[in-house]
């Protein structure tokens, strides 16, 4: 940009300062997916945290007078190519240190406006007395011959005015000085000079540099300096509503120094302003976890009394029909003051928030059937395209939040509670990527194979142009949509059930249909007695070993016992369907229990479960083939060696039939460790 640098930082400096504090340290392990059905009862009643950027954008309506922020486009890389001479000759003057070298470069060509500006821009850089004089000339100028140059013009003399060189930093990038502010006389000019390139814009003028945004900024800038805290966060609140994000962190820097228990007497002056009060309403409902991280003795008793204190005063300070007691409602929610959630919920009105508090106060009371009538209200009431970003939940797990799709996970949970398994599925995958992990218990868990291939049919048709082979070692730029991993799931299922031929439809991807293929293929050999014994036993052997080494891809299933969500790197990572631990209403009925314990494997339900199936496939070929072949002992031994470090009892078992009925060989001495393979063309026929 060739003229002055008109959106300073340093407040966002400060803010970096205000707001930097410690959080936990998460080293091993990945962020595992966030999972409604694993605590029904806590899912239920939890309130997520707010957004504060998403709120800080609401506190005031957008002024359609003036541009809504767009975000400048990104850094490109430079193109070798003629520059103007108009650009030539700026960056020469800019470069000067002076106002008289500056005004000593060849200026032919240039608009006076151009010119005039850029012998400001080297005054003001040098803190030359002259800045000034120069951006009034520009604005002396005929409107017409002032360009783009007299709203910055006008805006650098705010600047000029409210003594706004830029922080001074140090090396390490910390500020070395507190900047002394001019008198408020002074300072009343800057905000003068600051509403003119604001009326300006708004009648009309060209802003391509979002002065009047920035404008909006400088002037709360300097009411803070005026101790006008009201007016300072109605200022930044609306460039926040314009869309500026400067807005949102300067106002979560004066919301966060309002809440401090250092600035109460402030808070106390300014609560009654009805923006002040949505304004701490939204810090503590979207930003409450700042607090608690800051406390210092583990109990959350500090940040738990701020917050009570400040419930306190806002109670006294709204009116009937406050514009924040949804999110005042939540914040009373959040911090256990359930009586006070419920009398602020009486004149929330009809928005999303309030009917989802009032489906989880009604939970509360155990009236299940309101709560289901308020979370459909609540599902209806939120817009698709809202979102409150990634938090952290209560045991640190990473939940991006999307109102309706959280709603919708929670109506879940009740739709299940009744026995409507299918209406429940339908309302988690409304979700889809973000439970991905509760879509897939109920897939494979809950509903019947039918039901589960009747809702695939209907909500996942196949990808319209055909997927490229898979390799988990490998990414191939191919991203898998939910619609893809649940028609997987599905196929993977049908093979589980013995369907293989309905399965292939919906393997959407190549080399995982291929292999099952390939297994189904080697198992009807294998099964048909009118083939040969050993091309049988040889069909079985080559079955167990697909499903040895890629049985995850075409028959394990996604959540538990084999959580090929992780690609089965994680042995265990908690079972939706078990009880056992919780301390409080499960949510789930016998009738949904005894689904969820059918759908496992009938035996060795464990870890990795094909493996042991596999084991039962090499055992099968086993005794197709004559016990004192090199073939027999070798099966054996490799059967052994897919389970034995997790399953020595059938390791030994398999070890003890070779013993007993097959031929010694050299290698038994490894056995289930070092293992030939079976030499099926040696076998007698």
């Amino acid at each position: 940009m060739s003229h002055l640098n008109t959106r300073t930082l340093p407040l966002a400096a400060l803010i970096g300062s205000a707001l930097a504090m410690p959080i936990n340290g998460y080293a091993c392990g990945p962020d595992f997916p966030n999972r409604l059905l694993v605590d029904r009862n806590g899912t239920l009643l939890y309130m997520p945290e707010g957004n504060f950027a998403f709120e800080a954008g609401r506190l005031v309506t957008v002024d359609k007078q003036l541009p809504l922020w767009k975000a400048p486009p990104p850094p490109m890389p430079p193109k070798p190519m003629p520059q103007p001479p108009e650009t030539i000759i700026i960056g020469k003057m800019r470069a000067a240190k002076t106002v008289e070298e500056a005004d000593a470069v060849n200026t032919q060509g240039l608009s006076d406006a151009a010119r005039l500006y850029q012998l400001g821009a080297v005054a003001f850089a040098g803190e030359d007395p002259r800045a000034g004089e120069y951006f009034q000339q520009v604005l002396a100028l005929p409107a017409a011959e002032q360009g783009d140059w007299g709203l910055r013009a006008q805006y650098s003399l705010g600047r000029l005015l409210m003594n706004d060189h830029g922080t001074p930093e140090n090396e390490n990038g910390a500020a070395t000085t507190v900047v002394k502010h001019p008198a408020k006389p002074q300072l009343e000019q800057a905000l003068a000079a600051f509403q003119q390139v604001i009326e300006r814009v708004k009648t009309g003028t060209a802003d391509p540099d979002q002065l009047a945004l920035s404008s909006l900024g400088q002037q709360a800038r300097i009411h803070l300096w005026l101790n006008d805290v009201t007016q300072a966060a109605r200022l930044y609140a609306q460039q926040a509503a314009q869309g500026d994000q400067e807005g949102g962190l300067s106002l979560q820097y004066v919301s966060s120094y309002l809440v401090n228990p250092d600035h109460f007497e402030v808070l106390k002056q300014a609560i009654a302003d009805p923006l002040i009060q949505q304004l701490v309403t939204i810090e503590l409902f979207a930003r409450s976890s700042n607090l608690q991280m800051a406390d210092t003795d583990g109990t959350s008793s500090r940040s738990t009394q701020i917050v009570s204190q400040i419930l306190t005063l806002l109670d006294a300070s709204v009116k009937s029909g406050f514009s924040g007691s949804d999110r005042l409602a939540a914040l009373a929610y959040r911090a256990g003051q359930y009586p006070m959630a419920a009398s602020l919920l009486k004149h929330a009105g009809d928005s999303g928030l309030a009917w989802w508090l009032r489906a989880k106060m009604a939970l509360r009371d155990g009236d299940v059937k309101a709560a289901t009538a308020d979370y459909a209200k609540a599902a209806a009431a939120f817009p698709s395209s809202e979102s409150w970003g990634e938090q952290r939940n209560a045991d640190f797990t990473p939940e991006t939040i999307v109102p309706e799709c959280r709603v919708a996970g929670e109506q879940a949970i009740l739709a299940l509670d009744r026995g409507d398994y299918l209406q429940a599925m339908d309302f988690l995958y409304r979700g889809k990527a973000l439970y991905w992990a509760d879509v897939a218990d109920v897939a494979e868990r809950v509903l019947t194979v039918d039901e589960l291939k009747g809702f695939v049919d209907k909500h996942a048709p196949a990808p319209t142009t055909p997927l490229k082979p898979v390799n988990p070692d490998e990414y191939n730029g191919q991203p898998l949509t939910p619609e893809v991993q649940l028609r997987e799931l599905l196929a993977r299922r049908l093979m589980r059930a013995g369907r293989p031929q309905e399965a292939m439809g919906y393997f959407d991807i190549p080399n995982y249909r291929q292999v099952a293929q390939q297994y189904a293929d080697k198992l009807k050999t294998a099964q048909d007695k009118t083939t040969d014994k050993l091309a049988r036993a040889q069909a079985y052997y080559q079955a167990a070993t697909l499903l040895r080494t890629q049985g995850l891809t075409f028959t394990g299933y996604e959540m538990t016992p084999d959580y090929a969500i992780y690609d089965a790197g994680y042995s265990y990572l908690g079972d939706a369907f078990d009880t056992r631990e919780l301390k409080h209403k499960s949510w789930i009925s016998s009738a949904e229990a005894a689904r969820a314990k059918a759908a496992l494997p009938p035996q060795d339900n464990r870890f990795l479960h094909y493996r042991w199936q596999a084991v039962t496939l090499a055992q099968q070929a086993a005794d197709l083939l004559p016990p004192k072949s090199q073939a027999y002992a070798a099966v054996l031994c490799n059967a052994a060696g897919w389970v034995i470090k997790r399953d020595a009892k059938t390791g030994r078992a398999l070890y003890q039939r070779y013993i007993n009925t097959g031929t010694r060989y050299p290698w038994a001495n490894k056995f289930g460790y070092s293992c030939p393979a079976p030499d099926f063309a040696a076998v007698a026929p």
